[in-house]
């Protein structure tokens, strides 16, 4: 386990450079567009276009990385994820912000099913759940720090831009400066979206769901928490303390779900989710010590979704189709991380600010509930 770490501390340096810059400018537009008067619908709508641009570049980015390799992907992605960001501080505008999201969510479908197949391919059935907590781990440590770096940007100025812009490019030198081993693609068989729900509908369900959580905290929770009245700091606080309670969690969940019963894990997680959710919405914001402890224990369930649906994904394919099986997932995740945002807001509009974790507790309710459900799947992995 230590020498498959120590392989890819690499692609997960360069990973902790793009997230940083990734978590800073995801909180950086809601809040923009918030502080330029525009409704939490229109906010949802640019958030929406990032996801659907992870949506659509899902779709056929395993094969062109399976032509190029991992390496040149993320280069490539990375480069032109620095790009937009740039081309993002010409005209705030919500329209133009919502095409360049767009591309930029192609970007990022990229770099996810790059790193993430990297190390799915890379790891075992016995160490992948454990390889995707430190994955995860990484990855939320850097969007904690990208709040941080929130904290320290001018709302007003072309700080943010340039600091996200400036971290994307950076991002390219751990994975280039020296020769490492990327990992051997080989044949590398296409599946199907149909085929993946029949494979796992529980997994491919928690796809789509976890995409919904996610996209809504990092796109509409910042504009809730300013409406709610907190300052800009406890803004990045509040955010950082949301993703760093995946931090304390993500690792002994995952190493809990490589012992088996992964199912039901999945599902015991989804409960505690929706019931931290709830307590979010019903509790007094005027204590804030309060909403941060819970908004940690939020954070340490429902970030945890993803990986656990995805390692449950993954249980049911062989390997030759694992690249293809994480394009499949991202796909899932696009299609809830679109929806997420849209819906989210008629929540709100039916039962204030608070119904944004309304809907948060239900669709993580609904998740639970499925994984109760005995359906037709793979017997690969253990229930």
């Amino acid at each position: 386990m230590l020498a498959l770490i120590r392989s890819l501390v690499a692609p997960l340096l360069s990973l902790v450079l793009l997230i940083a810059a990734s978590g800073l400018f995801n909180t950086y537009v809601s809040v923009r567009l918030e502080m330029g008067g525009y409704d939490p619908e229109v906010i949802g709508f640019v958030t929406s276009a990032l996801y659907g641009g992870i949506l659509i570049g899902s779709l056929r980015i395993d094969r062109w990385i399976t032509q190029v390799g991992h390496i040149r992907a993320f280069v490539v992605f990375a480069s032109a994820s620095s790009a937009l960001v740039l081309a993002q501080s010409f005209w705030i505008n919500p329209w133009y912000w919502a095409i360049l999201r767009f591309f930029g969510g192609i970007c990022m479908a990229g770099i996810f099913i790059a790193i993430e197949s990297w190390l799915l391919i890379q790891s075992t059935s016995k160490t992948r759940g454990a390889i995707l907590s430190l994955y995860l781990g990484v990855f939320y440590g850097a969007l904690t720090l990208g709040q941080f770096l929130f904290n320290l940007a001018d709302m007003d100025g072309y700080l943010p831009f340039g600091i996200t812009a400036f971290l994307c490019i950076l991002s390219i030198l751990p994975i280039t400066v020296k020769k490492i081993t990327e990992p051997v693609i080989g044949h590398s068989t296409p599946l199907k979206l149909a085929q993946l729900f029949q494979l796992s509908p529980l997994g491919f369900g928690g796809g789509i769901i976890s995409g919904m959580v996610l996209a809504v905290i990092y796109g509409l929770v910042p504009a809730y928490a300013k409406e709610m009245g907190l300052s800009t700091t406890q803004i990045g606080n509040l955010m950082a303390v949301i993703i760093f309670g995946e931090l304390s969690l993500q690792w002994p969940l995952g190493r809990w779900a490589d012992s088996g019963k992964r199912r039901r894990i999945l599902s015991l997680v989804s409960f505690l989710s929706a019931f931290f959710s709830l307590s979010i919405a019903l509790v007094d914001h005027h204590s804030l010590t309060f909403l941060l402890l819970l908004a940690w224990c939020f954070g340490g369930f429902s970030f945890t979704l993803y990986p656990l649906s995805m390692a449950y994904t993954c249980e049911k394919v062989e390997d030759h189709q694992i690249l293809a099986a994480t394009g499949g997932f991202v796909l899932s995740y696009g299609i809830g991380a679109i929806a997420g945002p849209l819906l989210a807001p008629l929540a709100m509009d039916l039962f204030g600010n608070p119904g944004l974790f309304y809907f948060l507790s239900g669709i993580s309710l609904l998740l639970g509930l499925l994984g109760l459900v005995k359906t037709a799947e793979s017997p690969i992995a253990p229930d």
